[in-house]
């Protein structure tokens, strides 16, 4: 059998740990320092740190390439995707609003730019009269500038019911309360536009929203992908990544070729979706490979540790099936989509909390 010092040299080199209070840990700090960069770890702007914030890859050229200019007096970048249908975008965010001929419909109002939106309604919708505000889900930064429409006289704001008792609670000032409200789906028929609303469950604790246009082909559904990149922290930080998972085949039941998702200056297509589909489920795979053989680990880990400190024990093996799952998955979609070495660490990690407590 392998000795107590050799197992926890293994452990340490494997789980990415740099030290440990246990006796005779000398020899786990070598290993620890021997072993390569940890993508996990704090990013650090001390150049000899080998987390320095340079050794992380740089964006991809494609996706630079797709990134729209902003305007340099306003801000912002606007423009008319479809007939009819705008989005804007500071960057960060993004929203979007369609003229109909009978009025105007916004959906979503982040806070980041939403006092800017009334005057580029204004320029690309003139004489028409802002009716109604949609609201994707209950999270302030996506709604929490709607304050910026209180003023529009006959305003209806548009929200399923699961974000209204969540508004509610939160009394945020920057959020509007809801005027329509709705359980599963909501129909919207004005002038020469159709916009169909649908409750859905891949991100908020609550409920989402999927927005489809379908003389557009556009669909929205905000903090879902990102297009040319992979998700932000935790996919995106959704509630439930086994919710988050199930949302693809739903999307792509819809006959959309633009999808809005609320964050980066881009919007996304089909193949964005498709894209991001085949990186998650990447990502899900190499977890449950490694799964096979968490509890091993973990009694190894115990055992070596003379059944102290149980806790660290468990968190050596949640950390070395993250470390194989991230380098694997790094090594794959490195040159595929941007960021994979800054989030993958907590996209394999959130997929591992799902399945233990799965």
């Amino acid at each position: 059998m392998m000795n107590r010092q050799r197992i926890l040299m293994l452990l340490a080199a494997y789980a990415g740990i740099a030290t440990m209070t246990v006796a005779d840990s000398s020899a786990i700090s070598m290993a620890a320092t021997a072993a390569e960069r940890i993508t996990a770890n704090a990013v650090s702007l001390d150049p000899d740190d080998p987390n320095y914030y340079k050794s992380f890859a740089p964006e991809l050229a494609k996706t630079l390439a797709r990134v729209p200019q902003l305007d340099p007096e306003t801000g912002l970048f606007v423009e008319e995707v479809k007939p009819n249908l705008f989005y804007v975008t500071e960057g960060i965010y993004t929203s979007a609003f369609l003229k109909t001929g009978d009025g105007v419909v916004v959906f979503d109002a982040p806070p980041s730019f939403a006092h800017k939106l009334p005057e580029v309604i204004h320029q690309h919708a003139p004489g028409e009269a802002i009716k109604y505000l949609i609201y994707s889900h209950d999270h302030a930064d996506h709604i929490g500038g709607a304050s910026v429409f209180g003023g529009v006289e006959g305003l209806n704001v548009i929200a399923a019911s699961g974000v209204v008792e969540s508004i509610s609670e939160e009394s945020h000032r920057g959020f509007l309360p809801p005027t329509i409200t709705f359980e599963q789906a909501y129909d919207l028929t004005l002038g020469d536009e159709v916009v169909e609303l649908k409750t859905a469950s891949f991100h908020s604790e609550n409920v989402d929203l999927i927005v489809y246009l379908p003389r557009q082909k556009f669909v929205m559904a905000v903090d879902t992908i990102t297009p040319g990149e992979a998700p932000f922290m935790n996919f995106g930080a959704t509630a439930d990544v086994g919710r988050y998972l199930k949302f693809f085949d739903e999307i792509l039941k819809y006959d959309f070729d633009i999808i809005l998702s609320g964050h980066v200056s881009l919007l996304g297509n089909r193949d964005d979706v498709l894209e991001a589909k085949e990186y998650a489920f990447d990502v899900n795979s190499s977890v449950l490979r490694g799964m096979e053989t968490f509890l091993e680990q973990f009694n190894t880990t115990f055992e070596a540790f003379e059944y102290a400190n149980p806790n660290l024990a468990y968190r050596v093996a949640i950390e070395s099936v993250r470390r194989e799952c991230s380098v694997e998955v790094i090594d794959k979609w490195k040159d595929r989509l941007s960021v994979v070495d800054v989030w993958a660490d907590s996209h394999c990690q959130a997929m591992i909390l799902y399945y233990i407590m799965h």
